[in-house]
């Protein structure tokens, strides 16, 4: 029987790329907080006997409006806010203690994430999996698979798990966990995938990232490492 010794130490990388233009405004009392509004799209045609007027709510230029007795043109220009964004990891570093070829090594960790952009954001996981000069614990890869001991693997999923017993659903907002991180008990891992993402602005979500590990009996002896980093990416 091999005991090894793994730490991984998780690193934050935040990136901001912009894509497109939307309609935003934060607005903010002692009683209130709304954080996102939109004039995406509204107005129409309005008439009768002695007028006419159309009108929109969006950023194109307004038509014109007349008849016998006056003519108008209407418009409206977006707001917008300045973005909003927050992302947080609870831990620095997890300690997987010994391992063994019989048993399945994990640890978990919370990574927070929030913004106001209507079409809402993505997080990402770089890294090379526990490593060290002679050999690397082989990565799941993109497609989910279960945990198995006495198989070199190495992955992770953002839901709760029974098998073994770690993890939980992502919590408030609308963050959900990306294909391949989202099912119980199946766990991935391939450098630079998505892992989680919202389709539109939202509250704070917290996800946690459960981590496993499991050895084969001819995995080399030795001390391992790793550094993951995280790439969030509100998309405006």
């Amino acid at each position: 029987m091999k005991e090894v010794k793994r730490v991984i130490k998780l690193v934050i990388v935040a990136g901001l790329l912009v894509f497109g233009q939307q309609v935003l405004a934060a607005m903010t009392s002692d009683n209130y907080k709304v954080w996102l509004d939109t004039l995406s799209s509204g107005g129409g045609l309005v008439n009768s006997t002695n007028y006419k007027i159309d009108s929109n709510f969006t950023n194109q230029t307004g038509g014109a409006a007349q008849s016998q007795n006056f003519s108008e043109k209407v418009s409206f220009s977006p707001i917008e806010a300045e973005p909003t964004v927050g992302f947080n990891v609870e831990s620095a570093a997890l300690n997987f203690g010994e391992l063994s070829p019989n048993s399945t090594a994990y640890s978990s960790h919370t990574i927070s994430a929030y913004t106001n952009s209507s079409s809402g954001y993505t997080i990402k996981v770089y890294g090379t999996p526990l490593n060290n000069s002679y050999h690397t614990i082989t990565a799941i890869g993109t497609t989910a698979n279960d945990s198995v001991a006495g198989t070199e693997q190495f992955g992770l999923n953002l839901v709760s798990n029974s098998v073994p017993v770690i993890g939980a659903d992502p919590a408030g907002g609308i963050g959900q966990a990306a294909a391949n991180y989202n099912t119980a008990n199946k766990f991935a891992y391939n450098d630079g995938d998505i892992i989680a993402q919202s389709a539109s602005f939202s509250y704070q979500t917290d996800f946690t990232v459960s981590v496993i590990v499991n050895i084969a009996p001819e995995t080399t002896a030795g001390s391992y490492g790793a550094t993951l980093t995280y790439e969030f990416i509100p998309i405006f």
